[in-house]
């Protein structure tokens, strides 16, 4: 934009308060210096240059508050799966992309057995028969599961005693993955990529994130591996990208983290892992098979964590799914941090399962959860796969978004991108219009998740989130009205710009 005032004209969800439309905005030095209703004032049309936006509808700019960024670039990179619909279809398209491939290890993302009518993971003979040379290493979509064939085992050298090493009946290793094996795994195959290979996922992420309109990105970023320089090299760049982000560190090193500036550390620190995996920790067994899942951490390690972090003044992020892994966080939040778990505004990613006795402790504890809507859109309702690893009655008490927000406990929404797309928008639809109808919000709501409540969680609510005087001129410019369309059309809303401070960002 010029120099000059800007007044822009169009209509406006400030998300404020539920109902409260503007019809123009003054934006100046990047910053909100007037808004109104009704047509603005004489003297601000002759003294301001006009941006004309009234053909579409204008929202604060959009936040995703849960994206592994790093990887959603590297997905941009790496083999496709997600458009097969048979295991047939799986192995062609690793065989066409084995063909031509001429680096260290062939990665493939997006595997969902539970869409394909074999529904189970191929075997490591049977990527031995795509390539032998080739190390290939698929990951299944939920980010917590995976395959590698022999080459790729020997490659990566998993060791032998990890948990998670699946085995036949002959003692022989399958190839799939999962736990502590399939984490040494990732983490060894992302140590094969280069500075110059993460600064283009980096880059690419964020141009991915400005094309839908999201303006700001919690960037979960490294890893507890003692190499990952992955936090440092997005912060030598991050001015450099075309949206806003904000960095929560994924490891334990607190002195590491305080000695970079950050003010965040975790992000998907695991306590537990999914539900499609099952390894998510439940109360009670899984309705499809054995078991309860797994917890990571051992209470006294995680309450260490949380204290040494909470006394450095770091706000926490973990992942907790099931309802063993949410009553873990809860009680190590209490016993660490005492009564200023709310002030501090630790988080927790995820809160799938919680019972009613969780939501009430986090209502009292004031534990900040970024939640997930899309999951409930992708594997939610009767026969889907939550509901198959679940069973009925869990699931239909899983993510309970308004359960939670009746209870006064304020939510921000993300998208777990890589797990499901980078898309605030789908986000809110499936918030909106989810399986569950006793779970359904607001659109207001759901916008919320997205602006308003994402810059809370993130203590931004000064200065964005909402198109108030005095904020930050940052909002997403769309092609329709979401509070308008029939509620089961957002999904298909156009993002016409993306501005950040005044300024209209270039995809």
């Amino acid at each position: 934009m010029s120099g000059r005032p800007v007044l822009v004209r169009g209509r406006m969800h400030p998300m404020d308060r539920p109902g409260h439309v503007l019809d123009w905005m003054l934006i100046d030095s990047g910053r909100i210096a007037a808004v109104g209703c009704g047509d603005s004032p004489d003297d601000l049309a002759e003294s301001a240059a006009l941006l004309d936006l009234r053909s579409n509808t204008i929202i604060p700019a959009l936040h995703d508050c849960h994206v592994h960024f790093m990887q959603t670039g590297l997905m941009e990179v790496d083999t496709d799966l997600s458009a097969a619909t048979r295991f047939d279809e799986v192995l062609s398209i690793l065989s066409e992309a084995a063909a031509s491939y001429e680096g260290v290890l062939l990665r493939a993302h997006t595997f969902d057995p539970d869409l394909l009518p074999d529904g189970r993971y191929p075997t490591r003979l049977e990527l031995d028969g795509v390539s032998r040379t080739v190390p290939i290493l698929i990951k299944r979509r939920d980010g917590h599961s995976g395959v590698v064939n022999t080459a790729a085992w020997e490659l990566i050298g998993v060791p032998d005693d990890l948990e998670g090493v699946e085995l036949d009946d002959w003692g022989d290793v399958t190839g799939t993955l999962r736990e502590d094996a399939y984490t040494f795994t990732v983490r060894k195959s992302e140590s094969f990529l280069s500075r110059e290979d993460r600064i283009e996922c980096f880059r690419r992420a964020a141009a991915l994130a400005a094309g839908r309109g999201i303006g700001v990105v919690h960037a979960l970023a490294g890893s507890k591996a003692p190499g990952d320089r992955d936090v440092e090299i997005l912060l030598d760049i991050q001015g450099d990208l075309p949206i806003d982000t904000i960095i929560y560190s994924q490891m334990e090193d607190v002195d590491r983290v305080a000695a970079l500036g950050l003010t965040r550390i975790g992000g998907c620190l695991l306590l537990d892992g999914s539900f499609s995996s099952g390894t998510a920790a439940l109360t009670e067994p899984y309705a499809d098979g054995e078991g309860t899942g797994v917890l990571y951490y051992e209470e006294e390690h995680l309450t260490a964590f949380f204290h040494r972090a909470h006394e450095r003044g770091l706000q926490i992020s973990v992942h907790a799914l099931g309802g063993r892994a949410i009553d873990q966080a809860i009680r190590c939040y209490r016993a660490a941090c005492g009564g200023e778990v709310g002030s501090a505004r630790h988080r927790i990613e995820h809160c799938e399962l919680p019972s009613d006795d969780h939501i009430a402790a986090i209502a009292a504890t004031g534990i900040f959860p970024c939640v997930q809507p899309t999951f409930e859109f992708l594997w939610g309702g009767h026969g889907g796969m939550i509901e198959k690893r679940l069973g009925a009655a869990r699931a239909a008490r899983t993510n309970p978004h308004r359960t939670m927000l009746a209870a006064g406990i304020p939510l921000a929404g993300g998208s777990d991108s890589y797990v499901t797309p980078m898309d605030s928008l789908l986000g809110i639809h499936s918030a909106v219009n989810r399986p569950n109808e006793s779970e359904r919000v607001s659109v207001f709501d759901a916008v919320g998740l997205f602006t308003s409540g994402a810059a809370r969680i993130s203590f931004d609510e000064s200065k964005r989130g909402t198109l108030e005087v005095g904020k930050e001129a940052s909002f997403t410019v769309l092609d329709a009205d979401p509070f308008e369309v029939p509620l089961e059309t957002i999904r298909d809303i156009g993002v016409a710009a993306l501005y950040i401070r005044g300024e209209r960002v270039k995809v």
